[in-house]
């Protein structure tokens, strides 16, 4: 018997365990940090909160550093890219029993978009007596979640006519930047909106969690090593799915070897190279992780989960509950006086040289070269 046929006829086993690895635990911008000023500042003109989260990791993209500046305020959860989700909505309903209205959305759909009008038009009919100058809400969350999408879709359902995009959009996170002026998307009820920046914490909780959100898009793209965004990826497929099917295009069998899963996707798309007098294999590991994973993440590939208890569904009411608490003592107890800072990844700008300060560094380079 050939090895090739030995090892399709030995059962494949997922890995149970993902390593803990050494990995960035924050991307915490100063833009950040105005986004939460301007939340707080913003908070007693609102009237409801639309947070967004991404439904292929519906725990880790949720930041209850939000909720301490908009505390008390209505809130609707929006997990968006449903189209791209496996997620179970049993799961979500159990998870939210008790708890938050929510809805699961493709921003492209317009019915989904006028569940979400009909929803902030039941808040006006509510309201006594009406709001004078309209429903004031804001959309939140984390950076890439689909905030900028929605509120364009929103305008454009609920204002028919209306084609001007209202905010930036992209695969990248920081498209938004600052906090939008006052948008409108509905004219009778008057509804009105803010888009802000998407908002990452100062820290996350573990590797798992930073991996996760490096998979939605919520940080820059090489934060953080992509081939072991890659390896984690393929981790999460197998528990999922342990016959290979979402990525069998690249390689024929189920695997738990990442390089060589990559080694097959670098010769499909023209990223391998065989030395032929030395026999040296030579290939961009780094570009092809970084190809396979947008494939997933722009939704090119089947559906899938990025959450591994979403996956699982491991977290039962009471323990989702329990993972609730958690997360907010954490970041409870997060050194948030970092919000009086800049950011906890840019270095402070230094101060602007005077007339004569600039004229002794010229002297000093002069001197130098002399």
């Amino acid at each position: 018997m050939s090895v090739a046929a030995h090892i399709s006829k030995v059962p494949f086993i997922a890995r149970q365990t993902f390593p803990d690895f050494r990995i960035p635990l924050a991307d915490f911008k100063g833009h950040h940090v105005k986004a939460l000023t301007k939340l707080t500042q913003l908070a007693p003109q609102l009237d409801l909160v639309l947070e967004v989260r991404d439904a292929r990791a519906p725990i880790s993209t949720r930041n209850l550093l939000l909720d301490r500046a908009l505390q008390g305020k209505e809130k609707i959860i929006i997990y968006s890219k449903k189209d791209l989700s496996s997620i179970d909505l049993k799961l979500l309903r159990k998870w939210h029993e008790d708890r938050e209205k929510f809805m699961v959305i493709d921003t492209q759909k317009s019915s989904d978009m006028k569940k979400i009008i009909n929803a902030c038009k039941s808040k006006y009919e509510e309201m006594y007596p009406p709001p004078p100058l309209g429903l004031r809400m804001i959309v939140i969350g984390m950076p890439n979640v689909g905030k900028s999408t929605l509120v364009n879709t929103l305008r454009r359902i609920g204002l028919p006519g209306v084609k001007t995009k209202v905010a930036r959009t992209g695969f990248q996170p920081g498209i938004t930047r600052a906090t939008s002026e006052i948008i409108r998307i509905c004219s009778k009820p008057e509804i009105l909106l803010y888009d802000t920046p998407g908002v990452f914490l100062p820290t996350v909780k573990d590797s798992q969690t930073m991996l996760t959100l490096s998979l939605v898009g919520t940080v820059k793209p090489n934060l953080v090593d992509p081939v072991i965004v890659a390896d984690y990826l393929l981790f999460l497929l197998n528990k999922q799915d342990p016959t290979g099917n979402s990525y069998k295009k690249f390689l024929p069998h189920p695997t738990n070897d990442i390089d060589k899963l990559l080694v097959s996707i670098a010769k499909k798309i023209g990223k391998y190279k065989k030395i032929k007098k030395t026999g040296e294999i030579k290939y961009d590991e780094v570009g092809t992780a970084i190809y396979w994973v947008d494939r997933f993440r722009q939704g090119k590939e089947s559906k899938c989960i990025f959450d591994s208890d979403a996956i699982m569904k491991s977290l039962s009411k009471e323990n989702f509950e329990k993972n609730f608490q958690e997360e907010l003592q954490r970041v409870k107890n997060l050194n948030i006086s970092i919000l009086n800072e800049k950011s906890t990844t840019e270095q402070k700008k230094k101060p602007k040289k005077n007339f004569n300060e600039r004229k002794a560094d010229e002297s000093n380079v002069l001197f130098k070269n002399f």
